[in-house]
């Protein structure tokens, strides 16, 4: 079996069937033209940012202070542009606009949705009354300063922009009011004013309306308009495309969503910063109260006593307890940092955790830990934005999270043990050296107390106003890693969509696929026998030519073999293919049958004869078609006296054989039509018949009935030494084959060939040739 596709038949079909082309296009061009001229113009909207960059210190190539390491920000690309498309963001960037009105006009069936441009009229909302949500609201002028207003719907929502929150539904709105501009229009719903611009005429050509929108509305309308993408793979710039019916809007939007983004990224990272100077803050108000009572007891006593200095012993004492209690008051506050550190993990308070080195002391071990957990507490946060906690990387996340924070228990909970050591072993000491500083003398005692208390506060209070500036520094010399690449702008110079070349290209491209498919469809659920190769896979039975279909001259003739026509040529061909049939015989007698009536068969019969008998051959035609008899009418013969009257015994042969104009051609016709002509073929005198022609006669040619719902033609065969059965393009179907194919198969008919009639030469892939 051939399974090679043959390019050239399924081109030839398709151009056969241009028609089919050209009836997709006319239904399918015009479609695209009124999309492409009704459809809403769609803009661009680009702007590029920096989302991650490299941390420059403020002074220095060393790190500028120390303790602000939690200042840098270590989430992913990705996490980032989960935030730039969160909720909050989007919303917070909504509040500083005034998206809250949008505004249109309709002109030519087209809307166009303005901002900031040419129009006629703005709104002002009754902020305490409920608005209709989501719903056109027509203006129309009717004089200069008055308006027609109008609205209808159902199940609309209402919302209360003073609140920002959703009122009850309305079922049924209908709104049909007359109003002045300046002056208010309520209603059950509705409440607000128009102002009239001077400056803009309303244009009778277009409609023009408004619609009210909650801000959660346009909030996750804009994050779905949001696509955020880096520029490459290696790239930490992104792109944030917007795309929407006006331009403007949308280039606010973004510029405006960016400016919060930064200012929020900026704040983030200051927030350390500003905990630290109010923790500090908090600590110089309770230092600073000490300070001046130890200097107030210190002057009173000097001038009460007249002593100004101490001895050198009491000096001593005084310096060393000073330097044991700035260690315990050191090691308190460690303690009560390693204890905040502890409670604040307890807590699952991860935000406001600050390293040591901000309390003015190092634990390089506890420094790295709490940094690396801020990394992963920052990532964890990242992929709350575009991830579930059931996801695999979120369980890894949690898992390390929780190891570093056992790490970091462990460190604290040594240390406290150490510290609570340490602090009892300093008590000791401090109390022996405050037993020796009892045995001096009762008024220099006084002074040492007071002269220690003065310059423990002294110095704690000058420590916390260093470490204060060094966090203000940090605070003003902090700068946003990230940064604006490229500010909002439109995208080419008009709208993105609908794109016109594209949608014409897009429809002739369905046109053609319309049309193949309509062919293919065609001829899939066609089951009738169009061409050669339909022929051939249908059936066994070798073909003996093809009959070309005829104008409309060839139609109305029955003989067309005398011209020098196409279909003329067909049957010169099948009467050479017809040798081979014969191989050369003489006294051939063969018979022509097809499956139903009307596919050609005494068309085909009468041509071939006329055919053989131009080729030189006594050639006889015999009208076996007693049912329908045609042969008498192809040749205008009458058929009084036929083959019916022959075999009843009415007439002898010489009186039925009928000569015609053409040379050596002679014909029976059916003769009357009798009540049974399936009794009188299989009669004795149709064997006698038979071998007197043979006798006469070179080719003799049997006009048979239809094999398919007679049987005359099984009689007939063993008359015939050859066969042919004659199968009609586009109106034999593939069923009406069964019976000859189960003949053939069964080897019941000998020498059988087939013919395809009336086949047009485009479907069949003929080409055309003339003669002169």
């Amino acid at each position: 079996m051939n399974d090679k596709v043959d390019i050239r038949a399924i081109i030839h079909k398709l151009v056969s069937r241009w028609h089919y082309f050209l009836f997709s296009m006319v239904i399918i061009l015009p479609l695209a033209y009124a999309y492409v001229k009704f459809a809403q113009n769609i803009y661009q909207v680009r702007a590029s940012i920096l989302l991650t960059g490299q941390r420059k210190p403020g002074m220095g190539d060393e790190k500028f202070l120390k303790g602000m390491e939690l200042l840098t920000s270590h989430t992913e690309l990705e996490d980032e542009i989960g935030i730039l498309k969160s909720y909050n963001l989007v919303r917070s960037t909504l509040e500083k606009l005034d998206f809250s009105i949008a505004y249109f006009e309709k002109k030519n069936l087209k809307t166009y949705e303005k901002y900031g441009e040419e129009y006629p009229f703005r709104v002002v909302l009754d902020s305490s009354v409920n608005q209709l949500l989501n719903i056109p609201i027509s203006v129309k002028k009717i004089t200069s300063t008055t308006f027609h207003v109008q609205a209808s719907g159902k199940n609309v929502y209402t919302y209360n922009f003073y609140t920002n929150g959703v009122g009850p539904m309305v079922p049924v709105v209908n709104i049909d009011q007359f109003a002045t501009s300046g002056k208010l229009i309520s209603d059950k719903n509705l409440s607000f004013k128009i102002i009239l611009d001077p400056r803009y005429n309303f244009d009778n050509e277009k409609d023009y309306h408004f619609i009210m929108q909650d801000l959660g509305s346009l909030t996750e309308m804009y994050r779905d308009k949001l696509d955020i993408k880096p520029i490459s793979r290696e790239s930490n710039i992104v792109e944030i495309n917007v795309r929407g019916m006006s331009p403007r809007k949308d280039i606010l939007f973004l510029n405006t969503l960016l400016e919060v983004y930064l200012a929020n990224e900026l704040s983030k990272r200051n927030q350390l910063g500003l905990k630290t100077i109010q923790f500090i803050d908090d600590q110089l108000s309770g230092v600073s109260n000490e300070l001046k009572q130890a200097e107030g007891s210190l002057e009173s006593f000097r001038s009460r006593n007249n002593i100004l200095n101490i001895t050198a012993t009491a000096d001593n004492l005084t310096k060393t307890l000073d330097r044991l209690e700035t260690d315990k008051s050191a090691l308190e506050t460690k303690l009560k940092y390693y204890k905040y550190i502890g409670g604040a993990l307890d807590n699952a308070d991860l935000k406001n955790i600050q390293t040591p080195s901000s309390f003015g002391f190092e634990d390089p071990l506890l420094n790295n830990l709490l940094i690396e957990l801020e990394k992963l507490n920052q990532e964890r946060i990242g992929l709350n934005y575009s991830t579930k906690d059931t996801n695999p990387v979120v369980k890894v996340l949690d898992l390390k999270i929780a190891n570093h924070k056992k790490a970091i228990m462990e460190n604290v909970s040594n240390f406290i043990q150490a510290s609570t050591n340490a602090l009892a072993d300093l008590s000791r000491k401090i109390n022996e050296i405050q037993h020796n500083v009892n045995k001096l003398p009762r008024s220099e005692r006084e002074l040492v107390n007071i002269q220690r208390k003065f310059d423990f506060n002294d110095n704690v209070y000058n420590y916390l106003l260093e470490k204060r500036a060094e966090a203000g520094i940090a605070i003003a010399s902090n700068t946003n890693e990230k940064t604006i690449v490229d500010k909002a702008r439109q995208v080419g110079g008009g709208p993105v969509s609908p794109n016109k070349k594209m949608i014409m290209i897009l429809a002739l491209m369905g046109g053609f696929v319309m049309a193949i498919g309509s062919i293919m469809l065609r001829d899939l659920i066609n089951n009738r026998i169009v061409t050669t190769e339909d022929m051939q896979k249908s059936t066994r039975i070798p073909s003996i030519g093809t009959i070309i279909h005829g104008s409309k001259r060839d139609q109305t003739s029955g003989i067309v073999v005398n011209g020098k026509s196409a279909l003329a040529e067909s049957f010169r061909s099948l009467r050479v293919n017809l040798e081979y049939l014969t191989l050369g015989k003489q006294n051939s007698v063969i018979g022509v049958t097809s499956s139903i009536k009307s596919e050609g068969k005494t068309f085909c019969s009468a041509n071939l004869a006329v055919s053989l008998a131009q080729s030189g051959r006594k050639t006889i035609l015999v009208d076996a078609d007693m049912r329908r008899p045609q042969v008498a009418k192809a040749f205008n013969l009458a058929s009084e006296n036929g083959l019916s009257n022959y075999l009843i015994g009415a007439c002898a042969l010489d009186e039925i054989i009928n000569t015609t104009e053409t040379k050596c051609l002679d014909v029976i016709t059916a003769g009357p039509i009798p009540p049974n002509p399936l009794d009188l073929i299989g009669l004795p005198r149709m064997d006698q018949l038979m071998e007197e022609l043979k006798r006469r006669y070179d080719m003799i040619l049997i006009d048979s009935p239809p094999l398919g719902p007679v049987s005359e033609y099984v009689i007939l065969m063993k008359y015939t030494g050859a066969n042919i059965y004659v199968v009609r393009s586009n109106y034999t179907s593939r069923n009406d084959l069964e019976k000859i194919n189960n003949l053939y198969e069964e080897r019941k008919i000998k020498n059988l060939s087939i013919v395809l009639n009336d086949a047009k030469m485009s479907a069949n892939g003929y080409g055309r040739y003339g003669y002169n």
